[in-house]
């Protein structure tokens, strides 16, 4: 299978599975994450999704070999782009945490996955590259929409239309990552991060990634009034109670 799915405490775990291409994205795996996410997206006992690679990358971008055998490389796109963008508008969408757990090669629709993704954790190794300009292609996977948002349109501009290169540290300290972990500690630490979030209050959690998404496309007067339902419907639930409680005993709280 191109993408190996495991369930295991309240967490998947999605791995590219073509690492003798770098997992590069071809027509199989962008259907087959559609798929994966479309059976997700109805289960509530998953509460986080770590995206990761098999092999030597995270993820090389597209196919080339794919497209430079394709009789109609526009067909070819389109037939990657579709499942792959309908994939990703459901993971921005879900009340699950997303996150990304990179290493190696993070290049073309690697890296707008990575920038896509709630938090992203990095292998010291990890190389960041954009390299769609270098084939003479745009962006796609949502590189176009998070990128200028998260670092500003010149640093975008100067990524997309240049490549330049970025490790690690740099793409933690330009704001495109949480975290860089030690390659050898990589699955483990974001393991321990996914089980911290997957026991977690996942209502609360939920409303905070919908607010924090969303902030950017709504006036103050509109995400003031969305905090305050927000938060109402919280102050309503199981959890909050839990939390409170668990304040004054002094414990740790146990969500549901």
């Amino acid at each position: 299978m191109p993408i190996e799915l495991t369930i295991e405490h309240g967490v998947a775990r999605l791995e590219f599975n073509r690492p003798a291409a770098l997992n590069a994205i071809n027509v199989a795996l962008a259907s087959r994450l559609l798929e994966v996410c479309q059976q997700l997206q109805v289960r509530a006992d998953v509460r986080v999704i770590v995206l990761t690679g098999a092999g030597r990358a995270f993820m090389a971008g597209g196919d080339l070999a794919a497209f430079r055998d394709a009789p109609e490389p526009a067909v070819m796109a389109s037939a990657i782009i579709q499942p792959l963008h309908r994939a990703l508008a459901m993971l921005a969408q879900m009340p699950q945490i997303v996150l990304g757990s990179v290493h190696g090669a993070v290049s073309g629709a690697g890296m707008s996955l990575a920038l896509g993704c709630d938090m992203t954790l990095a292998a010291d190794d990890t190389r960041f590259c954009l390299a769609y300009s270098a084939i003479a292609a745009s962006l796609d996977g949502g590189g176009s929409w998070h990128l200028p948002r998260q670092i500003g349109l010149q640093r975008a501009m100067r990524l997309a239309l240049l490549n330049e290169p970025l490790g690690a540290e740099q793409a933690l300290e330009l704001g495109l990552i949480a975290e860089v972990v030690p390659a050898p500690q990589l699955s483990q630490r974001t393991m321990e991060l996914a089980q911290q979030l997957a026991c977690g209050p996942a209502g609360a959690n939920a409303a905070i990634k919908r607010l924090l998404r969303q902030a950017g496309d709504r006036t103050l007067a509109e995400q003031l009034e969305d905090e305050h339902r927000a938060f109402a419907a919280c102050a309503a639930s199981d959890d909050f109670r839990e939390g409170i409680t668990a304040f004054f005993d002094r414990r740790k709280p146990q969500f549901g």
